[in-house]
């Protein structure tokens, strides 16, 4: 939300904002002196972004390599992006290292040399691997993999390509380096967002025709523009106000579209590192091990049905987490004291957002509280600089808790760590009911690898909690309660608009005000479909309007 003045020891607000060069919240109004933070609209912002290029991902690459080729990649081995904590697929995170660029090499070099007679001959305008045919093929697999049309400086220094291999006697190798060349090209592996030429000595300027097709074709389906989207992008539709929503619905009809919007919802949730990072103590929570990739498919069924297209923030929010794999639901019934009927219901439910917001073995009312705060209402706590939190263990060895919530009520209770807390955990106790690896209990047994044993007959849970600084604001006492409420809310709305613009353009936002950000956050109230959401998002101005700086 930006950087609101609330007394707590750090800021509560979003720091990308601020790293960003943009405003760091100056238009939201302070807290009440009840502590909600009714929802008040952002000042209107510029609608150009900054010009930029944008390195292809992985899979992007893959896809692209398949579009230009005909033939898959396999691009499992690959450098990853670097994980910038907020998406992976951000403008700015894509860096060219040494071992990335001989991969490109070597992964270019083996497409091509596999490609048999025939399927090099399906990518020869004329069908024949014969010189003659040279001047057609470099401009279309330029074209075809630089994503705009070829230039003249292009044909002639890819033909110099062509003319060197065919020294060789080797028929075929010319075409084959040539495909090579624009493979390992800056113009393949990079999506361009600067402009024409004739752009250069202006500081604001629109994107080309071919460039916003590209744009909104790696962003909704994470692959290549197809030919009918270059088309329309030739006829100028794209740069149309009236014509590119229509568009942008139609690529959202697309089976990728799903897909990307599914990895969006993950990445969201921050559990695209959930199976490989996600660990628990076996002796405290036996089975999760076993369980963990069935917990991960919930979490993919339950988004594909509820945020999907059609789907919801209420419904991804409220919506029953249906039984689906005997396995789990054994699992999640596995503590003495849970309910063998409890129904879970909304994302807050899901046991791999409660395992992922826990411990290795016992849950964390504050990252819970954390997760909510910056995935949910776009509120980002961060502490003082040089302060470093005393460590939780050191409360738990001397008071010897009953509870996970005595601990850090105790914790917290120190002022050094109570401002901040309080704004957490407070929300982290409504999800008390779920231990660290998301079992539903009424009971808990303190256990901690610092006590050798527990000090206390199971207690029963406490999962009151009181939710402040939003326009939701309220006492609840479990994740349906909680979920229900923020179900309601303009922040969260507005948070999820944000969020999805930052994952589908690539960068985070320098105001809340942005075209982007507003025009997604009306499409959300009027209607509430992710659907709306995405093409109001990718049809603001911001889609085609860039400045230089």
């Amino acid at each position: 939300m930006g950087s609101l003045a609330l007394a707590c020891t750090g800021q509560i607000g979003d720091p990308s904002l601020e790293t960003a060069g943009g405003e760091t919240g100056g238009d939201i109004p302070p807290p009440q002196a009840d502590g909600s933070l009714p929802y008040a609209a952002p000042q209107p912002a510029s609608e150009a972004l900054r010009a930029r290029t944008w390195l292809l991902t992985p899979e992007e690459y893959g896809r692209s390599v398949k579009d230009l080729l005909g033939v898959p990649v396999d691009v499992s081995d690959m450098d990853p992006v670097p994980d910038n904590g907020i998406y992976p697929n951000l403008s700015t995170s894509g860096l060219v290292r040494v071992t990335l660029a001989e991969q490109y090499a070597a992964k270019a070099e083996a497409a091509v040399l596999a490609l048999s007679d025939q399927q090099l001959r399906a990518l020869i305008p004329c069908g024949k691997v014969d010189a003659a045919c040279k001047a057609d093929f470099v401009r279309a697999a330029i074209r075809k993999a630089f994503r705009r049309p070829a230039t003249a400086e292009d044909v002639a220094s890819y033909g110099e390509v062509f003319d060197l291999a065919a020294a060789s006697g080797d028929s075929a190798l010319p075409f084959r380096w040539v495909l090579k060349g624009v493979l390992t090209s800056p113009y393949f592996l990079y999506r361009t967002e600067i402009g024409a030429p004739s752009d250069e000595a202006n500081a604001a300027f629109r994107l080309t025709d071919h460039e916003i097709a590209t744009f909104l074709s790696y962003s909704v389906l994470g692959a290549p523009p197809s030919a009918t989207l270059v088309a329309a992008a030739e006829r100028g539709e794209l740069a149309d106000p009236a014509l590119l929503p229509g568009h942008i619905d139609q690529l959202l009809s697309a089976p990728g579209a799903a897909e990307q919007l599914g990895h969006f919802l993950v990445q969201w949730l921050r559990l695209h590192t959930f199976e490989a990072e996600v660990e628990k103590f076996e002796d405290v929570f036996p089975g999760f091990t076993e369980v963990k990739p069935a917990m991960f498919a919930e979490t993919q069924s339950f988004l594909r049905v509820n945020g999907g297209m059609q789907g919801s923030i209420a419904s991804l929010l409220t919506a029953p987490v249906p039984d689906a794999d005997p396995a789990l639901s054994a699992f999640y019934r596995s503590d003495p004291s849970g309910a063998m009927d409890t129904a879970r219901s909304g994302l807050l439910s899901l046991g791999s957002v409660l395992a992922k917001t826990a411990k290795q073995y016992l849950t964390s009312p504050t990252l819970r509280g954390l997760f909510i705060r910056d995935q949910l209402l776009c509120q980002h706590i961060t502490l003082p600089e040089d302060f470093t939190p005393p460590p939780i263990e050191e409360s738990e060895l001397r008071l010897a808790p009953k509870t996970t919530r005595e601990l850090y009520e105790t914790h917290n209770a120190q002022a050094a760590c109570k401002s901040c807390h309080s704004l957490t955990d407070s929300v982290g106790y409504m999800l008390e009911n779920f231990d660290g690896a998301g079992r539903y209990r009424t009971l808990e047994q303190y256990k901690s690898p610092s006590l050798t044993a527990p000090v206390a007959a199971p207690q029963p849970i406490d999962a009151a909690g009181r939710l402040i600084n939003t326009d939701v604001d309220g006492e609840y006492d479990s994740a349906a309660g909680l979920g229900r409420a923020l179900s309601r809310s303009t922040w969260v709305r507005e948070c999820v608009a944000r969020q999805a613009f930052r994952f589908y353009f690539g960068q985070v936002e320098s105001a809340r005000g942005i075209p982007p950000v507003v025009q997604g956050t009306a499409a959300l109230d009027r209607t509430g479909t992710l659907r709306d959401l995405l093409v109001a998002l990718l049809s603001s101005p911001s889609t085609v309007e860039r400045v230089r700086e």
